[in-house]
């Protein structure tokens, strides 16, 4: 487990580079900061949707859709096209959502790990025009885990079912009153 830890510390100190994900869109490695260090995760699985508003009404509604899942936005930045929060915790559920639906951390005894997990999240919502005045959005969500009963310090990376990033991109277009 340490050397799996060392590892991702040690690739934190190159630069996260593009690669391609299951839907072809251009995702990049996440970094987490916490109180352990840096933690760099496998590249993410995006989900990509275009709505026909501009990126202007998009923007407010990406924020509207974070607070109601009560994810506080520490990155806003209008001119990098990019909103979100790059690392949060949040235990058994973001929003109503229930935690085991959003990510896959493996299985113990008492069922999903997910569940009692303390988990460090990185949700990020990229907002861009289109050309014909509508806007391509892309989320992309990352999850580490941390078995706190034991008291251990290390992450692990957990996978996401891409529930949650659709959930974002259909309640941004519900907002918008887009379909």
């Amino acid at each position: 487990m340490r050397s799996i830890v060392f590892l991702t510390l040690l690739a934190g100190c190159a630069t996260g580079t593009a690669v391609q994900g299951s839907d072809s869109m251009t995702q990049r490695q996440t970094i987490f900061t916490s109180e352990q260090g840096t933690l760099v995760s496998d590249p993410a699985r995006a989900e990509a949707t275009e709505v026909d508003a501009p990126p202007l009404a998009v923007w407010a509604a990406v924020k509207k859709v974070y607070s109601d899942f009560g994810i506080p936005l520490t990155i806003d930045n209008p001119a990098g096209h990019q909103l979100g929060n790059s690392s949060f915790v949040k235990t058994r559920q973001v929003g109503s959502e229930p935690m085991p639906t959003l990510v896959n951390c493996g299985n113990g005894m008492t069922g999903p790990n997910a569940a009692s997990f303390r988990m460090t999240l990185s949700l990020m919502t990229d907002v861009n025009p289109d050309g014909k005045g509508g806007s391509k959005l892309q989320t992309t969500f990352v999850a580490n885990g941390q078995d706190v009963t034991g008291g251990s310090s290390y992450q692990i990376p957990c996978g996401t079912t891409g529930r949650l990033e659709l959930l974002i991109l259909t309640r941004v277009k519900t907002a918008l009153g887009k379909s």
